[in-house]
């Protein structure tokens, strides 16, 4: 019996000593904005380098980013005769010059087919300037269009790209659509 007794004790000691090898363990992350966040065990995180968000639980800040990206924004619609007008913002707050961008948008009916397509040029925003285009689609009135889709941008000359990349929808990748109010709008 007394053999029993120690072997049950040599089994405790060594998963004593084990244990913290066996649970979970904090470890660390890179979010998308660059920043090092320290995710714990207890489910809590904070930011790593003296950026602490102490106390923050469930998940980091919800707020958009608004640096190191171009935001395209759809702010107006005007109903011309049979035809339907939209205003356009370009927002450069990447680090360097939008030299050219040419979008193209599409005009779905509220059964999803595309009844036309344009294109708006934008050309030479600076960082941290906007840049205001309209587009029309002509032959379809305002309430007859659901939604207005960025659908390509094939070439453009931003940072490292140039007008003889071919950019297979690196330029698009380079503007974050901004949802409207006026009519539905993505890409």
């Amino acid at each position: 019996m007394k053999r029993h007794h120690t072997a049950a004790a040599l089994l405790l000691v060594a998963g004593m000593a084990l244990s913290p090898f066996l649970q979970p363990a904090d470890f660390e992350v890179t979010g998308p904005d660059g920043r090092r966040i320290l995710l714990k065990d207890d489910g809590s995180w904070r930011y790593v380098e003296g950026k602490d968000k102490e106390g923050a639980k469930d998940k980091p800040d919800d707020k958009p980013k608004d640096t190191g990206e171009a935001i395209l924004r759809l702010e107006r619609k005007t109903e011309v005769g049979a035809d339907c007008r939209y205003g356009l913002r370009l927002v450069n707050n990447l680090r360097y010059e939008i030299r050219s961008i040419a979008p193209t948008f599409a005009a779905h009916r509220a059964n999803g087919v595309v009844y036309d397509s344009v294109l708006a040029i934008f050309q030479s925003i600076r960082p941290g300037d906007t840049q205001y285009r309209e587009i029309q689609f002509r032959g379809i009135t305002c309430q007859d269009i659901a939604r207005v889709q960025v659908v390509g941008s094939d070439r453009c000359v931003m940072g490292d790209l140039d007008r003889f990349s071919v950019a297979d929808g690196k330029c698009l990748a380079q503007l974050r659509v901004q949802a409207s109010d006026v009519v539905r709008f993505d890409k």
